[in-house]
């Protein structure tokens, strides 16, 4: 299965010296997500996912398209605003075995968090994927095998001008 994950461009280290890279509950961005996170690792876990407790790695189903949908969905997870800020980031191109994979859907998961972090509604999540969420499947792993890493590239920033080019642009 094709998938595209950003990660910091520090994985690619430890890609290189340990061969996978693994969730890490200190490089999780906001605390308040662990809950959250506990509960896609349990459902990991009972779909025979084993992450040996640790978070999952996140992932976006299909391939690394290099265009502006990995751009704008990469700057509204990680709101990189500077150069350097950019330059932190790499985004690598998966080939994962389908058996190793969660999928699942992201507006799902969105209100699933809320409610477990706003302490609103029912904290149950409906795993499955209807037709019209494909386009927004996430995917989560217990691990990235280095083996599964078709390449990587530098995270950079959403370009309008290919959107306007394209005929996707705002007229005035």
């Amino acid at each position: 299965m094709r998938l595209w994950t950003v990660q910091h461009r520090a994985v690619l280290t430890s890609l290189e010296d340990a061969g996978e890279l693994v969730g890490d509950w200190d490089r999780i961005m906001a605390g308040n997500y662990r809950a959250c996170y506990e509960e896609m690792v349990a459902e990991m876990a009972r779909r025979g996912l084993d992450s040996e407790g640790r978070p999952p790695v996140w992932a976006w189903a299909g391939p690394d398209t290099g265009d502006n949908g990995v751009a704008l969905a990469a700057e509204m997870l990680l709101c990189p605003q500077t150069p350097e800020e950019y330059a932190r980031y790499v985004v690598l191109d998966l080939d994962v075995p389908d058996e190793v994979v969660l999928l699942s859907s992201y507006g799902r998961w969105n209100d699933f968090m809320y409610a477990i972090i706003m302490g609103e509604g029912s904290p149950d999540m409906d795993w499955a994927i209807d037709r019209e969420e494909l386009d927004e499947t996430q995917a989560c792993l217990a691990r990235v095998a280095a083996g599964w890493v078709l390449g990587a590239r530098p995270l950079e920033p959403f370009r309008p001008e290919e959107e306007e080019a394209e005929g996707g642009g705002v007229s005035s």
